[in-house]
């Protein structure tokens, strides 16, 4: 067989291929044999169908086709090698001159390839680290966290105080740039809500405008969402709180003794006086603190890396990132007990239009993401060995409280999950990596980006 590179135009290269003719005949031969002895015709041995009565039943071209696969499965392992290929799909194969048996059978293979990614020089970037110092009053949040957990709830009869529980009755409204009204959110499983104001992550809207408030009294709060909010319907919206006041409960916190610790940490426990209980508590949150600077910093690496580098995205990724964001969509939108329609307003042509925008978006941001972190893999030879799973199960086991085994077990039962872990031990190591390449600035608070910088002189 004779190859010759036509082109490559994006990630999409052409091949030439000319098949002698007695490598087409011989292909031919076989496979005419092999249907004549899967088939059934009356009249007929099986293995001694005449070449006609294939034809007739089967076309021409068919059998011609069946030939040609029989080729293309000994003859394009060797192709891709020989072009340093790296498909993303199965090649696709043409015949561009009509097919006569004695001569040379002329076609076409297309094979969309993995895209050129062309990486920034990573030595030498910049990138800040978060480091937190975990202070007495941090200590005190948590310290009251925990008594929160264990304490009893007591209904009260007076107007609505910092810590307290209140239950409203909830109504969701998404706004305009102007203020009006964009839509209502009906939410029928989540109409009734507790506002928990002993915690410290609850938005200082929706605080202020409860704090005071007795029951039956009205509250409202208009706020901007995040883009990265857990509830899609509402990401990167401007949103209006009515919360109508139904109960509002103090909670009675538990006293501090040992009875306390060993129903924080068990029977067991060591910890037997305040000091104790205190140091733990800073131990707990300075693990945390430092989990989450460190995931972080990862993201913020990856991000920084993919943000200066060049790749032409394949449709047929973006596309199939597209219909699997949607089919997440599709579940979480049932989780809700709402439609997909109803979640992101797709009953008009704008909310289509608005829906479609949106999902692209998060598909090429995912996708290209993916091939950064793929080509970093690379570029670093960075693997998933054995020892990183290993790691892994120790990790969970001691924040699950459980043995590795127990872990190591659930995850080797469960290939869709090993497989979840297999990916995110895998960005986890190319985040480090890449990471150990940079400078990185310990700073206890992440500078502006340079447009709210210029904005705000």
């Amino acid at each position: 067989m004779k190859t010759e590179l036509l082109g490559q135009e994006k990630n999409i290269v052409r091949i030439k291929l000319e098949i002698e003719a007695s490598e087409f005949t011989k292909a031919l031969n076989k496979a005419l044999a092999e249907i004549a002895q899967q088939v059934n015709i009356p009249g007929f041995r099986k293995g001694h169908v005449k070449r006609s009565v294939l034809e007739m039943r089967y076309g021409k071209e068919a059998i011609y086709n069946e030939a040609l696969d029989k080729i293309m499965n000994t003859e394009l392992r060797q192709i891709i090698e020989d072009y340093d290929l790296e498909p993303i799909e199965s090649p696709s194969l043409a015949v561009t001159e009509k097919i006569e048996e004695g001569k040379d059978v002329i076609c076409e293979l297309t094979v969309e390839v993995r895209p050129e990614v062309t990486l920034p020089e990573v030595d030498g970037m910049e990138i800040e680290k978060v480091v937190t110092e975990v202070n007495d009053d941090a200590v005190d949040r948590l310290a009251k966290r925990v008594r929160i957990q264990l304490a009893d709830i007591k209904p009260v009869e007076r107007p609505v105080q910092d810590e307290d529980l209140v239950d409203i009755e909830l109504t969701i409204r998404t706004l305009n740039d102007d203020g009006t009204e964009e839509s209502e959110q009906p939410r029928p499983e989540h109409t009734h809500e507790k506002i928990n104001l002993a915690d410290t992550t609850i938005r200082a809207e929706v605080r202020e405008a409860l704090i005071g408030k007795s029951k039956g009294d009205e509250a409202y709060a208009k706020f901007d969402v995040e883009e990265g909010h857990a509830d899609r319907t509402l990401a990167g919206k401007h949103v209006s709180y009515k919360m109508k006041i139904e109960t509002v409960s103090e909670y009675v916190l538990p006293e501090v003794n040992e009875e306390f610790y060993k129903n924080v940490f068990g029977e067991n426990t060591d910890i037997k006086d305040d000091a104790a209980f205190r140091a733990r508590l800073r131990d707990d949150i300075t693990k945390q603190v430092t989990e989450d600077s460190i995931t972080d910093l990862r993201n913020r690496a990856i991000d920084m890396v993919a943000g200066k580098t060049t790749v032409e995205l394949p449709d047929k990724f973006v596309e199939r990132q597209m219909h699997a964001m949607r089919h997440d969509d599709e579940h979480w939108a049932k989780d809700n007990n709402i439609t997909l329609d109803e979640a992101y307003g797709l009953n008009t042509e704008e909310g289509r239009k608005g829906y479609e925008n949106l999902l692209r978006t998060r598909a090429e941001i995912a996708v290209k993401t993916a091939l950064v972190v793929d080509e970093l893999a690379k570029k670093y030879d960075v693997r998933i060995e054995k020892e990183d799973f290993e790691a892994e199960f120790d990790r969970r086991a001691e924040q699950l409280n459980v043995s590795k085994g127990f872990v190591a077990k659930f995850f080797y039962e469960n290939k869709d999950q090993l497989d979840r872990l297999s990916d995110q031990l895998r960005w986890d190591k190319v985040a480090d990596t890449v990471i150990s390449h940079m400078n990185v600035k310990e700073v206890a608070e992440l500078s502006k980006p340079e447009e709210e910088q210029k904005q705000g002189e």
